[in-house]
């Protein structure tokens, strides 16, 4: 990509938007956590406004159940803070929230032409712990590849 075309890109009205938008949600979760008591504060995260109504994310049905006993407290310290909700609904959500996701561990596919080099490479070093290692990895994947 060109350096023109980058920065066409970087200013370009859609970017701009999302960038904003990104912003404005960063800000509601500041907002969000500093309004909760500090034992609350990492349990939940603010999904985003509907309406005049906060939309708010936990795992854990206790802790939404405690965001409710707190919602009137919750409304008046963010509407004072310039943010105009009259209610905040809890969904709890069983499945880890989209920051807390880990990604599937995968093991890389070596292909049988590319352990034969590798096995190639070990063989024609002197005795090392690199030649160690390579001839650990191609027997390691030959015994991978073999069960699958």
């Amino acid at each position: 990509m060109s350096t023109r075309t980058f920065q066409t890109f970087l200013s370009s009205p859609e970017l701009q938007r999302l960038a904003r938008a990104a912003q404005a949600q960063r800000q509601l979760d500041a907002q969000w956590r500093a309004a909760l008591p500090a034992g609350l504060a990492g349990l939940s995260e603010v999904v985003g406004i509907q309406g005049e109504c906060l939309l708010v994310a936990t795992r854990s049905a206790a802790v939404a159940t405690k965001l409710r006993q707190m919602e009137t407290r919750l409304i008046m310290q963010l509407n004072d803070k310039g943010l105009k909700i009259n209610a905040i609904r809890c969904r709890i959500q069983v499945e880890p929230l989209p920051h807390q996701q880990k990604a599937p561990k995968r093991t890389p596919v070596i292909s049988p032409k590319a352990l034969a080099t590798l096995n190639a490479a070990a063989e024609s070093l002197p005795p090392s712990p690199l030649r160690d290692a390579l001839a650990a990895l191609v027997a390691k994947r030959r015994r991978k590849n073999s069960f699958e």
